[in-house]
């Protein structure tokens, strides 16, 4: 939800000296990268992308949108790494990736797994595994809520 997305970015602003940002995404941007993943982002993470673009928050880095080039960005862009592993492992096209654990898990938002306000979820998917073997676990009910747990886990 928005309050707790505001919640989590009034805790990175509180602590710019672990935080690292790519600058906003303008409207256009995010535009281009819906239609390039073919899916609407979510009101929390449109407003993320346009404040961050992406973010190192500590030890976390959050994915999200940065550069116009999708096919030749890079890590933490959500649509380059979202696109890879489509091509990569057939990763399924309801999910776009958010964080990488660094453990084998990618945390998604997942267009299957809809909330109240039908808007996605975020599960656990773990590339490589056939699709009937993922449990896409429901980490998060929604993307402000997934930011702030992860930036109060980093400061904690």
């Amino acid at each position: 939800m928005i309050n707790e997305y505001n919640r989590a970015k009034k805790i990175i602003e509180e602590n710019k000296n672990i935080a690292d940002d790519f600058g906003g995404a303008s409207d256009t941007l995010i535009r281009s990268a819906q239609l390039e993943l073919e899916l609407q982002f979510p009101k929390d993470y449109q407003l993320f992308l346009s404040s961050f673009g992406a973010l190192t928050f500590g030890s976390i880095e959050i994915y999200g949108v940065f550069r116009e080039d999708f096919k030749n960005s890079g890590v933490p862009d959500t649509v380059w790494a979202t696109l890879n592993e489509r091509k990569l492992v057939n990763m399924p096209r309801h999910l776009v990736i958010l964080y990488n654990t660094g453990m084998g898990e990618m945390y998604c938002l997942n267009y299957k797994e809809l909330n109240g306000n039908d808007e996605p979820k975020i599960t656990s998917y773990f590339p490589g595994f056939p699709e009937e073997s993922q449990n896409n676990e429901v980490l998060y009910n929604d993307f402000g809520e997934f930011l702030l747990d992860m930036v109060k886990d980093e400061i904690n």
